[in-house]
């Protein structure tokens, strides 16, 4: 009997074909990894605190203050703040984003509202601190904090006091909403 030659894939070129598919599968494990890890390290997030607004006792004025803090692993900028639906025009905010005084400590203390915004004081914090007027959309490094006061938000006014106001904050694809900031008189 006679066998015939048998035809098929010859022992160096399966070789080849197994090393080939190897090293595209390691390649794409890699570029996934890679991207999910970038992904994770440059997040935007930001996280607001302390927030409070305050009407003056004659009704005419209010103010709105928190602590913002970048949590995300990037530089972020932000650029709108609503109360109550309403956008807060840039010009009507103030801030001081200074590393001695927006330290993780005093964006854990009390802010008060003196009845002016270019001096306004972080309880126990020392003196009052100067606050600059935003002419454009604020940055904040990573991990860093800073403190925003806003000159009249949303046409508050004496009829709101006591009442309960939903604050948003954006910073590029990052936000931060609270649910409830309550309308108090200073």
């Amino acid at each position: 009997m006679k066998f015939a030659k048998r035809r098929g894939l010859g022992d160096v070129i399966t070789t080849l074909i197994i090393l080939i598919a190897s090293v595209v599968l390691a390649a794409g494990v890699i570029f996934f990894g890679g991207s999910l890890f970038q992904t994770n390290t440059e997040n935007e997030a930001i996280q607001v605190s302390n927030t409070h607004i305050w009407v003056s006792p004659n009704g005419t004025s209010s103010v709105a203050g928190f602590v913002v803090q970048n949590t995300g692993g990037k530089a972020v900028s932000i650029q709108k703040i609503t109360i109550r639906g309403i956008s807060v025009p840039t010009g009507s905010w103030w801030y001081n984003n200074t590393q001695t005084i927006a330290t993780a400590a005093n964006a854990q203390k009390e802010i008060a509202y003196d009845g002016t915004l270019s001096t306004i004081e972080v309880t126990g914090a020392g003196p009052a601190e100067t606050f600059t007027m935003a002419t454009g959309p604020i940055s904040l490094v990573q991990g860093q904090a800073m403190f925003i006061y806003l000159a009249n938000p949303a046409g508050i006014k004496a009829i709101d006091s006591g009442l309960a106001f939903t604050m948003d904050v954006q910073a590029g694809k990052a936000s931060a909403a609270v649910a409830s900031v309550n309308v108090t008189t200073a």
